[in-house]
């Protein structure tokens, strides 16, 4: 009796081996507070001011783009002598951050639509980041307690970097000439020490704000479209150091009309000094794809500073 014959046996496959060649290996998960040290340090190409921007040390930030090169398996930044640049790597992987950045602020407000949670970046002239914003954004801390805000002063931010360095700008513009909210309008003036002769010298001593000012601009080319010879002589980044130039006698300035104090005086046409341009106070945006959070401080700005047509006063010039 012959016996039953067995079944022929069938391979069975091997199973797929990740191209890792590990068959237990994973992608990492990055961490996302890692990926906002990242933006930080490529917004800065500074390690030290990145630090300064999220409130940690220099090496903890150092460390934490290690940590993040360690994970991604590759180099994210060329470190020269007298610069820090991304690498090809790292630049690819900076716009991932900022979307995965912006998808957690999404999926957080979707489960907490009562909550604003994230940070936002806010450029504003000089008197208003000084005597303005503090008390304003203070009551906005309070309102929305999760909210870090990041505030830069200077005195010009007509042509900021929404989107990579900004996501607000409060900036001087030439009168109706903003796509923005006019915040304030006021006009320039030229003005010299009430107690000393200084408009009389030639070539004009000028005291000014750093390159990138309108009321600089102004000044000079007023000056050269009159054919009036003219130096600098002062320069600083604070309005109220500049005014303080002009009163001593050290030159003469362009201020706004309502920062005129005891110490200075207007100089007319009559003078020499003809007539300057009316400038706005804008808050401008970043436009289409604005975070939650900028939304909301955007929105509480207007409604505390928005212009009602009437001059406001300020105590010294932007």
């Amino acid at each position: 009796m012959r016996q039953p014959t067995e079944p022929p046996t069938v391979p069975m496959p091997a199973p797929a081996v990740p191209r890792s060649g590990h068959a237990s290996a994973r992608t990492p998960l990055l961490e996302l507070e890692l990926l906002r040290t990242l933006i930080a340090v490529n917004n800065h190409s500074s390690f030290t001011e990145a630090a300064h921007e999220l409130n940690k040390t220099q090496a903890a930030v150092s460390m934490q783009i290690r940590r993040l090169e360690e994970l991604a398996g590759v180099t994210l930044f060329d470190r020269g002598k007298r610069s820090l640049r991304l690498t090809g790597d790292g630049e690819i992987l900076v716009e991932y951050s900022k979307k995965m950045l912006a998808l957690n602020e999404e999926a957080f407000a979707s489960v907490r639509p009562d909550q604003v949670v994230g940070a936002v970046r806010l450029g504003a002239v000089t008197h208003y980041a000084i005597h303005i914003l503090p008390p304003l954004l203070a009551e906005f801390s309070a309102r929305y307690p999760a909210v870090r805000i990041e505030l830069l002063a200077g005195v010009s931010f007509r042509e900021a970097s929404f989107g990579t360095e900004l996501d607000l700008a409060i900036a001087l513009e030439p009168a109706g000439m903003t796509t923005g909210t006019v915040l304030e309008r006021d006009r320039a003036v030229w003005v010299t020490s009430a107690r000393h002769q200084t408009h009389t010298v030639a070539p004009v001593p000028l005291a000014v704000l750093p390159e990138g000012s309108l009321l600089r601009k102004w000044a000079i080319e007023s000056l050269e479209h009159h054919g009036k010879p003219w130096r600098i002589a002062y320069i600083s980044a604070n309005a109220s150091a500049m005014v303080s130039a002009v009163e001593a006698g050290l030159a003469v300035g362009v201020v706004r009309s309502s920062s005129l104090t005891e110490g200075l005086r207007e100089l007319t046409p009559d003078e020499g000094f003809p007539t300057l341009p009316v400038f706005d106070i804008t808050l401008t945006d970043a436009g289409p794809g604005l975070g939650r959070v900028a939304v909301a401080l955007r929105d509480f700005l207007r409604q505390k500073l928005a212009w009602d047509g009437e001059a406001r006063g300020s105590a010294v010039s932007p």
